[in-house]
């Protein structure tokens, strides 16, 4: 179960994100300027690795919190409000939003930062959307004390 969880999840969100951004990069047929500096390149690793950590974190409260994974088709039981998801309620999402930018950074490619954008936007629509109002379906009042103390895409600083 603990490599299927893992499996599906990893399926799920970064495959999908490094397709497109190295579909992106090899089809750069568009003529649109790249650009590369040092700094920006050493940025953009820190952001990915970044990502790939709350990523995997994420995961792991997912699976030994929720008793499930982020995957639709095995949504975890329990809502998951523990580790990151105490200080943000996506941060799967942004994970792979910090990976996306981290690649526009690394690339230097302007449709990277094209589809960050996009990718943001269509996910915020989902979140509210469709994500939110399942989550307020199936956890009821303890959804909404969470989305009521938890922020959506912000993540709140505690001291």
């Amino acid at each position: 179960m603990r490599i299927k969880s893992l499996f599906l999840a990893l399926l799920f969100g970064s495959v999908i994100v490094a397709f497109f951004l190295f579909s992106i990069i090899l089809n750069n047929n568009l003529g649109l300027p790249v650009f590369s500096n040092p700094f920006l390149d050493f940025l953009g690793i820190i952001l990915f690795l970044i990502g790939i950590f709350t990523h995997l974190a994420s995961i792991y409260f997912f699976k030994h919190i929720g008793k499930g994974t982020p995957v639709p088709i095995e949504p975890p039981k329990k809502l998951v409000h523990a580790g990151l998801f105490k200080f943000v309620r996506n941060p799967m999402y942004l994970a792979i939003f910090t990976d996306i930018f981290g690649g526009f950074f690394i690339f230097g490619h302007l449709l990277i930062f094209v589809y960050a954008i996009v990718f943001f936007v269509f996910i915020h629509l989902y979140v509210i959307l469709v994500e939110e109002p399942k989550l307020k379906e199936r956890f009821g009042k303890e959804y909404e004390k969470y989305t009521k103390s938890v922020p959506r895409w912000i993540p709140k600083v505690v001291l």
